[in-house]
């Protein structure tokens, strides 16, 4: 079945906003619209609300601000594809997701 523990999906949103970072520099109000940005985008931040998800399923006292919005984001990708703001997406790539690396990183490193 594999590893189910709260540092795996912590390691997993970790690895996903890392590859984020890697091609969101590049990522501008112009081109997140381009299917291949938007795709990307939304997939990543599919899978980071999913394994934010299951690690609150495991531990409901997780230090992380607003979890129930990025796991709702993920629902929203996911089912309601069709209200999905390209814009937003962007100021979620700027705004949001340096502090969800932070607040993640701290608690893999006090695990």
């Amino acid at each position: 079945m594999g590893n189910h523990s709260i540092e795996k999906y912590l390691s997993d949103v970790l690895l996903y906003i890392e590859e984020l970072e890697t091609f969101s520099n590049d990522i501008t109000l112009n081109n997140i619209s381009k299917p291949i940005n938007k795709w990307s985008v939304e997939r990543a931040l599919s899978i980071i609300g999913e394994a934010l998800s299951k690690a609150d399923k495991l531990d409901k006292d997780l230090a992380i601000t607003n979890i129930k919005q990025i796991i709702g984001l993920r629902n929203i990708l996911v089912h309601d594809y069709d209200k999905i703001d390209a814009p937003r997406l962007l100021i979620i790539l700027q705004k949001n997701l340096p502090l969800l690396k932070e607040e993640v990183e701290n608690i893999l490193a006090n695990k």
